[in-house]
């Protein structure tokens, strides 16, 4: 990399796979986002930044297996987005993603970048709040197994507050916020906020990306 300028991150994989979600969550507003890599008709865009972040929605097919193949894994890193829908619980996600290391030769790191996107630019409200404390108390456990189990009008008398939730913080984080609040109903809308962040995955990926920048902004001199 030239003396002066600054690495280039570039964040890629196919469409619809939360790229710019990702990109947000992270606030990386300045690294490229490039085109979809399974773009109908288009070759596959140049990937030659000094750091490739390669978004997976929940997989890795085919395709991905044999562009990832392509790149240096001491500048790629593979986003496992989408984490809540693997499997029933986050060691689900936790093992696939090590699997995908396994097999792949890259550090995976498995996030819900939409949740951390979230937890970036929104607070929990005292309407959420009192929505959450609600139903903190049910004991049916398909409540949060899907949006229409969720927002049923015959499980109460508030399923525009229901589905107001859901629309600010999607399933996976009102089923966060659900737990943390049964397990601490003293929780306040901070702390809440913390532990959804938390929950997302999206601080070790922020880590590491941190780590590998600075390393190539900085590199350390040879040895002599």
């Amino acid at each position: 990399m030239p003396v002066g300028r600054s690495p280039r991150i570039q964040v890629t994989g196919r469409a619809r796979a939360g790229k710019t979600t990702l990109r947000h969550a992270l606030s990386l507003l300045t690294a490229e986002e490039t085109r979809p890599v399974d773009q109908r008709g288009q070759p596959c865009p140049v990937l030659d930044a000094d750091l490739l972040l390669y978004v997976l929605p929940g997989t890795a097919d085919r395709a991905d297996r044999r562009l990832l193949a392509t790149l240096p894994p001491n500048r790629t890193l593979v986003v496992l987005n989408k984490a809540d829908a693997i499997g029933t619980r986050w060691s689900d996600a936790a093992t696939m993603a090590e699997n995908l290391r396994s097999d792949l030769g890259f550090a995976t790191f498995p996030v819900v970048a939409v949740l951390a996107a979230r937890t970036r630019s929104g607070l929990l409200t005292d309407t959420d709040l009192h929505t959450l404390h609600r139903h903190r108390d049910r004991a049916d456990p398909p409540l949060t197994l899907s949006h229409d189990l969720f927002t049923a009008s015959n499980l109460a008398s508030d399923p525009e507050a229901r589905q107001a939730l859901l629309d600010r913080w999607d399933l996976y984080g009102v089923s966060c916020a659900l737990t943390a609040l049964r397990h601490d109903p003293a929780l306040g809308a901070r702390a809440l906020l913390q532990i959804l962040h938390c929950a997302s995955g999206i601080d070790r990926l922020h880590h590491e990306i941190h780590r590998r920048y600075t390393a190539i902004a900085d590199p350390a001199p040879p040895k002599s």
